[in-house]
């Protein structure tokens, strides 16, 4: 009888020094997170708890490198697939100083952060206290908290990795208040996370925007004007078309498509909802997310269920809801 051997973890170079490693979480997910081969050696996110011992570390052994030396974290944000590694990749890595934007500042300090917030809002809005269970266990066992936060970044800073490799930080918020980028300035390479999300990271569905639709929209603009010329994404995310691709790393042309891709992916979804708000006055939050569902399908290829709902889209819907009507957060 054949024996099962679990899957090896692999490295992938991207641009010379830059490394992704997909790391396995939930149910089916793939985050990237990305190894800097700097003077000073840097990783970009670090997936949930089991990421770095599991995956991060043999994925580094394999190619020659050693997670010990690894001098800075940065997150890109606070949710639980980018930072729940956050203390075992410290573990490992003992010198190294964790980076992050203060608008996350109560995702790194409370697992009641994550248990409240973000993922588990469809739940919340449905009522449906066995998958609140659920995604609330997931988060429990894929979090280490609190896990600390040396260096709050801000906008336009510039952190040094030695020799001639510089992040500029740059402030991406809608997916959270918090999300930020980092682009390696010699490169042209922009970590994003999941500040920039196409049509999301599964298919027929819309990009996640958890906690400020108006700022995700503000975000891409914002991106425009950024010099990257390689877009290093946190997920294998959609674009509208299937000659977009679902690669994680986009690159020129591509890179940009994708940036464009997004904007029109969310100038829809707000364009839909403000429609449904200005038709309907009076009518509750599910009522109005299938109306706009039902808008969307066609155009965005999204996929709905038997009751004319995408439940992983509501979130993103609410937040576009709140912005329209000031409705508060999901209960």
């Amino acid at each position: 009888m054949a024996t099962q051997t679990e899957p090896r973890a692999e490295v992938e170079q991207v641009l010379p020094g830059i490394y992704r490693i997909g790391c396995p979480f939930g149910d089916g997910g793939i985050v990237h997170v990305y190894y800097l081969d700097a003077p000073e050696p840097a990783i970009i996110d670090t997936g949930v708890s089991s990421s770095p011992p599991g995956t991060i570390q043999p994925a580094l052994a394999a190619a020659g490198f050693d997670a010990r030396e690894i001098r800075s974290l940065f997150n890109t944000h606070g949710h639980w697939d980018h930072m729940g590694g956050n203390a075992a990749l410290r573990a490992l890595a003992p010198h190294a100083r964790t980076y992050a934007h203060a608008a996350d500042a109560p995702l790194f300090a409370s697992l009641e952060a994550h248990l409240g917030g973000y993922t588990t809002y469809p739940a919340r809005l449905l009522g449906d206290r066995d998958a609140l269970a659920h995604q609330q266990a997931q988060l429990r066992a894929g979090i280490s908290v609190p896990t600390p936060v040396e260096v709050p970044v801000k906008d336009g800073q510039v952190i040094s990795l030695g020799g001639d490799w510089h992040l500029r930080v740059v402030h991406t918020p809608g997916h959270s208040l918090g999300s930020t980028s980092y682009l390696l300035e010699h490169a042209g390479a922009l970590f994003t996370g999941d500040s920039l999300q196409g049509l999301g990271s599964r298919p027929g569905q819309l990009p996640l925007v958890f906690d400020d639709s108006r700022a995700y929209r503000a975000t891409i603009v914002h991106l425009s004007e950024v010099p990257f010329e390689v877009l290093c994404l946190g997920h294998s995310f959609c674009g509208l078309t299937e000659e977009s691709g679902r690669d994680p790393v986009r690159r020129g042309a591509g890179a940009r498509r994708f940036l464009e891709e997004s904007g029109e992916a969310a100038k829809a979804i707000e364009e839909a909802m403000r429609s449904a708000v200005a038709e309907r006055p009076g009518a509750g939050f599910l009522e109005l997310a299938r109306t706009v569902l039902a808008t969307l399908a066609a155009p965005l290829g999204l996929e709905l269920d038997a009751t004319g709902l995408n439940v992983r889209s509501l979130a993103t819907l609410h937040a576009f809801y709140r912005e329209l009507t000031g409705a508060p957060l999901p209960a």
